[in-house]
């Protein structure tokens, strides 16, 4: 399977100029989680951009897109395998690729586009291997009261797209925040150092015992939308898998 048969045409495309905040609303908007910034070559902004502008205690309604996205993406070419694309992802640690053909930028792929386009071809082997082998047992937990800001400058230092969020009582399930909802904030135009935590908790968020196996996992991830599952067991929160820890585990 090519490159070219999975990646989205119809793509996002914001100016240099452009406020970070409008480009974020124009993402939660059309459900996308990157944009191809216009600049030759053609760059690309994500949500991971904008939690790290976030974390970084910037402005994000008075910081343009020139200040925060990424100008030398690597870019993938139509022809490319799939496993190819998910291996650059994943030794690079990004989620998104530009797809150029001929000096033009003719779509984006990632990592979601992959894992969906997987789990509709033969079913690997290790799809079988249980979420306790893959997931990252290294959490980034965060009071329900700390602000957004604070919140996200905590998940760039561990590396994290998501953060698990305690419990609001003793036996409750805990929660969860993720780029996306850092994302849906500065598009809303809310201000990360007056929000709380408590108030942007994922709202599709899905719990798993640490024996699903990874195709459970990810076809989860796949209908619910979201690329993060939270691992509990009897004893509480064990960690969390996310679609690119299951790619990378599929491409070993």
């Amino acid at each position: 399977m090519r490159v070219s048969e999975t990646m989205t045409s119809d793509v996002l495309t914001v100016a240099r100029d452009d406020a970070v905040s409008d480009v974020a609303a124009r993402m939660m908007e059309l459900w996308v989680g990157s944009a191809i910034v216009d600049h030759d070559p053609p760059g690309i902004i994500t949500e991971r951009d904008v939690l790290e502008l976030v974390g970084a205690g910037q402005d994000p309604s008075a910081t343009r897109v020139a200040d925060c996205f990424t100008p030398d993406a690597i870019c993938a070419a139509p022809e490319w395998s799939l496993a190819h694309a998910a291996e650059t992802m994943s030794a690079g640690g990004f989620r998104h690729l530009l797809v150029v053909d001929k000096e033009r930028t003719v779509g984006i792929i990632s990592i979601r586009d992959i894992i969906r386009r997987w789990l509709e071809g033969p079913v690997p082997r290790t799809v079988h291997v249980q979420i306790r082998e893959a997931m990252n047992r290294s959490l980034c937990v965060l009071e329900r009261n700390e602000s957004l800001g604070r919140a996200a400058s905590r998940m760039v230092e561990h590396g994290m797209g998501a953060a698990v969020v305690r419990a609001p009582k003793p036996k409750a399930p805990p929660g969860i925040i993720t780029d996306r909802e850092m994302l849906e904030a500065v598009g809303a135009g809310e201000d990360p150092n007056r929000e709380r935590v408590e108030d942007h908790l994922s709202r599709t968020m899905t719990f798993s015992a640490p024996d699903w196996s990874l195709r459970q996992a990810a076809e989860a991830m796949t209908k619910g939308g979201f690329q993060h599952v939270v691992v509990v067991d009897g004893r509480g929160t064990l960690g969390i898998i996310s679609m690119s820890d299951i790619a990378r585990r599929w491409l070993d």
